[in-house]
């Protein structure tokens, strides 16, 4: 007998969800076997974990040996069943199978004995198992649509991540609460017992156990902190800020986002217009589904093979709502007037331009004289020569004097917004940026601050803010007027309302220590270290601006007397960081202003400029 050497083959393993613990081992285990069996020498493997079967464009793994397999370093790809190959349509599968083929690659299975047939009977059983393959798949998906239809209809969380200010509590079929489950940053996740005891948390990536069939999960409000978080939102979207306002007043507060990065304007966007926060499931806003679309209710609809996967926005009479269905963070007021602000600064342009084109220090800059924003322009100078393109400067000008004249400010003062801009990001790189140490000390101090606001919350300033409702209640009441009755009992509403949320703070601050993720916060002061260092070197973006608006609290111009002062959040520069001009840092009981966190604000640090010309005075 002719002894003939083994065939160099590699190993394609693949599971659909990092629930199925054993499946990737198992698959090593029964490919290796069959390979030993078979004659085959097993030269590298291919792994695609936690991905569907479903295409092949998110499989990287499958991707990379498509694109090895003409380098002749193997002639085999087995899998432990054609599933693992691939749960695609029929003329996907046998495309791949195509490339490898033509290579003089084959594909076998350890439990089917007709991948590699070249015959009729096995381009007949590859096509009916393929299909079968592919069946499963949206058989599951339409299942799973309808699942989640009825979990809506029944008032109950249809298993999408938490909105932020909510956590997942599942209840079991007696009505007990069973546990809660609170998403970190990062998407770790925090497992509590039905007295709030923290029990364990799982890392990204580590598998979780399901509830049980019989059990629901319903959604529940999360930490304080979180809660608070939410209404602030709503409360300042109210008042009039803009969205990027709002992100910036959040990332001054060092609170981190949903995913754990500094806030942007698209997230504060989308949570100031999900329903869930007045008390509403809506469900069915947009969906990626692979091969169902939800329409009257239903998940009967077959999508296109060419819109599989790919967001897409339901028309308003496919949604599915359910009001009262989740404890709410703002009452239904409140959301609407949140609702109606924001669409009032969308019809003015919210200010939007091009993101490469936007003023670095827009939002952060007042006149002192008169104490409205600085606005950047664009002036060009100068006749423009035949050939040649105008001579354009930019520069920071008072809005006040631009919309009223000399009669609101009677200081002209147009600032090089080149000068400005170069000024204080030379501070900023000087407290936090000049070494090594500078920026270790940076991260430290972020993390140092937020983990103190986390161990021990001042409720001082809910009992101040307390004291003044009642007195206000106590002055309306006493001067109580038929003729205003509608309007006072409106404000007595409002009030009681305020109330009524400050007590809840304080009692909840009273039993549970704020959230605080350690290495959330790092990452997150990482994050804004780094945007400073590629601003300096020329970055001109949204997040390098929103990033300038995270560190610099105000900048206040003063045009008469040519200078200028920026405030900046001290925990988050160096501690050792002596500001520059005339200033130390202030005493932690600095007056505290209107964007200073609730929580009773932030040590500022002055640092006084010089005058605007020339140019090299400090501008």
């Amino acid at each position: 007998m002719i002894a003939h050497a083994p065939k160099p083959a590699v190993a394609y393993v693949r599971r659909s969800t990092d629930r199925q613990e054993q499946s990737l081992t198992d698959q090593r285990r029964e490919i290796a076997a069959w390979a030993a069996r078979n004659n085959y020498t097993l030269v590298g493997e291919y792994v695609d974990d936690a991905i569907s079967g479903t295409s092949a464009k998110a499989r990287l793994g499958f991707q990379q040996m498509i694109a090895d397999a003409p380098k002749g370093a193997f002639k085999a790809v087995i899998v432990w069943n054609s599933d693992r190959f691939s749960r695609g349509s029929v003329t996907e599968t046998e495309h791949y199978r195509f490339l490898l083929q033509q290579e003089g690659v084959s594909v076998v299975s350890v439990t089917e004995d007709f991948l590699d047939r070249e015959d009729v009977a096995g381009d007949l059983l590859r096509t009916v198992k393929q299909f079968q393959n592919r069946q499963y798949s949206v058989s599951l998906s339409q299942n799973t649509l309808r699942g989640q239809i009825s979990a809506v209809l029944d008032a109950s969380d249809p298993g999408r991540l938490p909105p932020f200010g909510y956590d997942r509590e599942i209840v079991g079929p007696d009505g007990g609460v069973q546990y809660r489950l609170r998403y970190l940053h990062g998407g770790d996740r925090e497992v509590y017992d039905r007295s709030g005891q923290l029990m364990t948390t799982y890392r990204k990536g580590q598998s979780f156990r399901k509830p049980g069939k019989d059990c629901t999960a319903r959604l529940v409000l999360s930490s304080p902190d979180r809660v608070r978080a939410v209404r602030d939102i709503f409360r300042w979207c109210c008042e009039g800020a803009g969205f990027r306002t709002i992100a910036n007043r959040l990332n001054r507060q060092g609170l981190m986002s949903p995913r754990g990065r500094i806030w942007q304007f698209t997230t504060i966007k989308a949570l100031i217009e999900n329903p869930a926060y007045k008390g509403d499931i809506v469900w069915n806003r947009r969906t990626m589904s692979k091969f169902y679309s939800v329409s009257g209710g239903r998940a009967d609809q077959l999508k296109p093979s060419a819109r599989s996967g790919a967001v897409e926005h339901q028309n308003r009479s496919d949604w599915l709502t359910v009001e009262n269905a989740v404890p709410a963070i703002v009452d239904r007021e409140t959301w609407e007037r949140a609702q109606q602000a924001a669409k009032i600064r969308a019809a003015c342009g919210n200010g939007r331009g091009k993101q490469t084109n936007r003023w670095l220090l827009s939002g952060v800059t007042r006149c002192a004289c008169c104490g409205t924003q600085y606005w950047g322009v664009t002036k060009r100078k100068g006749k423009v020569a035949a050939g040649r393109k105008p001579v354009a400067k930019t520069y920071y000008i008072c809005a006040g004097r631009t919309k009223c004249g000399s009669s609101v400010c009677p200081h002209p003062a147009h600032i090089s917004a080149e000068d400005l801009e170069s000024w204080v990001l030379a501070e900023l790189q000087r407290m936090v940026l000049a070494d090594t140490r500078g920026i270790d000390d940076a991260i430290e101090a972020t993390v140092r601050e937020l983990r103190e606001r986390a161990g021990a919350v001042d409720t001082k300033g809910m009992e101040k803010e307390l004291a003044q409702i009642a007195a206000t209640i106590d002055s309306l009441i006493a001067g109580l007027d038929p003729a205003n009755l509608p309007l006072i009992n409106d404000k007595l509403t409002t009030l009681r309302r305020r109330k009524e949320f400050l007590q809840e703070q304080m009692r909840a601050v009273g039993s549970t220590k704020l959230a605080f993720d350690e290495v959330a916060v790092r990452r997150w002061a990482a994050e804004r270290v780094t945007l400073l260092d590629e601003l300096i070197k020329g970055r001109r973006d949204e997040m390098a601006r929103q990033a300038i608006a995270s560190y610099v609290d105000e900048i206040v111009i003063d045009p008469g007397e040519k200078t200028a002062v920026m405030t900046v959040n001290a925990g988050f520069g160096s501690p050792d960081a002596t500001p520059g001009g005339t200033g130390g840092q202030e005493p932690a009981n600095s007056p505290q202003k209107p964007d200073d966190p609730p929580s009773g604000g932030s040590q500022v640090a002055p640092i006084a400029g010089a005058g605007f010309e020339p140019a090299t005075s400090g501008l």
